[in-house]
């Protein structure tokens, strides 16, 4: 019976990770409990009760993780041998210090040990760093300038964030730190664009203080969506005297002649200080701005544009609304000087009456069938041909408003009212009529200053 107690006993002490075969001899090992946490400051050692011989207590000792033995040397501190690894070891792993074998003590008596004990460096709760929390929630909703806040589980390194984060799509911002360095505070620095989900990614190039990269790579998302507009650029266009304007075709500015200003257009009040700032011509032309409002900037040249020079107009992203909203993106139109004036090619009517008419002379009346007094809603319909097209509905749409068609004999004759308005190309609109009164009424076509010509009903 005495036999299975004493092989139930071995095995029991096996289970505790230390077997030591020869109990008399005195050593002490550490790590020496199954599955301690070695510090950092803690020395791995043997510590013999006798004089050992350094190579046979060398040669038992050893140390393994999963990938096999690890390299080191040793250093003897009279009867106590530490161990150096070369390399340094990790968190999170699982090491077993391994001490088997025969030592021979000076005076050439060997003591046998068989000791077996697994063991972790460092605590397992700061081995690997992690992202513990994100202030907003991931897959929130954010205004323009929130801050997002990143809690870790352990104080990190600063400088590893630097190819370590990413944010998708881009932007610019800057980060504050707590003092212990576990908490990170992410602000735009010209605020998320409006209706954008953005991406949050830690690498794991990203380490603690300690030198220990990140569990994983870790990605959160965010929705921006503040409600607020950012401010943009509607339209840059020639400011003429005489109110006729012509707005950016695709990336240029038509229309621009002599000294004509250039108007600028934001679709919300602007901080007027940052978008001065914002603004550059190249090449260099003396002028200055004013403003409208707080949305319409005019810029006046002091001296003419020179022809056949390519300008480039920019406003840059530090523009800034009355709200603290950035332009989201640089702004830029490319023009050359028009030195082609306006004209009115030809006007179009009913060939009975007389038209087309190229040739315009403010002294000779154009005769035009009103048709029967007892049919006074009976349309007319004018045509009217330019020298420039029109590629936008806003420059249509100030064409259309620069056409101006009145009574004026007798003094009570009532103003024809538009019926509608047709473009058949970018350089042709169709304007259709009512209201004419037969029998010698005469009216006065004024189209956009350009020409004044003269109507006479029959």
């Amino acid at each position: 019976m005495k036999k299975p107690i004493y092989i139930l006993l071995s095995l029991a002490c096996i289970s505790c990770g230390i077997v030591d075969f020869s109990p008399s001899d005195s050593i002490k090992v550490n790590p020496s409990k199954y599955n301690q946490i070695v510090g950092e400051d803690e020395e791995v050692y043997v510590k013999f009760g006798f004089s050992p011989d350094h190579v046979s207590a060398q040669s038992a000792f050893e140390i393994q993780n999963m990938d096999g033995r690890i390299g080191g040397s040793f250093r003897w501190e009279r009867n106590t041998m530490l161990f150096i690894p070369h390399e340094c070891l990790e968190p999170a792993q699982r090491y077993m210090l391994k001490f088997a074998g025969e030592v021979a003590d000076t005076s050439g008596k060997l003591h046998r040990y068989n000791i077996y004990t697994p063991f972790f460096y460092r605590t397992r709760q700061t081995l690997k760093p992690d992202v513990t929390k994100m202030n907003p929630d991931a897959g929130s909703t954010i205004n323009a300038y929130d801050k997002i806040i990143f809690s870790f589980s352990a104080p990190m390194s600063l400088p590893s964030f630097l190819d370590g984060l990413s944010v998708s799509p881009e932007i610019e911002y800057s980060e504050e730190w707590n003092a212990e360095h576990t908490q990170m505070i992410l602000t735009p620095r010209k605020g998320w664009k409006e209706h954008q989900v953005y991406s949050f990614s830690f690498s794991d190039s990203i380490k603690s203080a300690d030198g220990i990269p990140l569990v994983e790579q870790r990605t959160f998302s965010l929705y921006s969506s503040s409600g607020e507009s950012l401010p943009a650029v509607l339209s840059a266009h020639t400011a003429l005297n005489d109110g006729l304007s012509y707005p950016i075709l695709l990336s240029g500015l038509e229309g621009v002649k002599n000294k004509d200003a250039i108007r600028i257009i934001f679709s919300v009040p602007m901080d007027t200080e940052s978008v001065e700032s914002a603004l550059s011509i190249s090449p260099d032309i003396a002028g200055h701005t004013c403003w409208l409002d707080e949305s319409t900037l005019i810029f006046v040249p002091e001296a003419e544009w020179q022809g056949e020079t390519v300008y480039s107009l920019v406003i840059d992203t530090s523009a800034e609304s009355r709200k603290g909203l950035f332009l989201p993106d640089c702004f830029e139109a490319v023009f050359s000087p028009d030195d082609t004036p306006l004209k009115l090619l030809y006007l179009e009517g009913k060939d009975a009456d007389g038209f087309p008419v190229s040739v315009f002379n403010p002294h000779q009346e154009i005769d035009i069938d009103a048709g029967d007094a007892l049919l006074p809603e009976r349309t007319y319909t004018f045509g009217f041909v330019f020298n420039h097209a029109f590629d936008t509905a806003e420059a249509k749409e100030q064409v259309y408003s620069g056409i101006k068609l009145k009574g004026i004999f007798p003094p009570s004759l009532v103003s024809p009212k538009v019926v509608s308005q047709f473009w058949s190309g970018d350089s042709r609109v169709q304007i259709t009529y009512t209201g004419f009164e037969p029998e010698g009424r005469i009216y006065s076509l004024d189209v956009n200053g350009l020409e004044k010509i003269v109507l006479r009903t029959r």
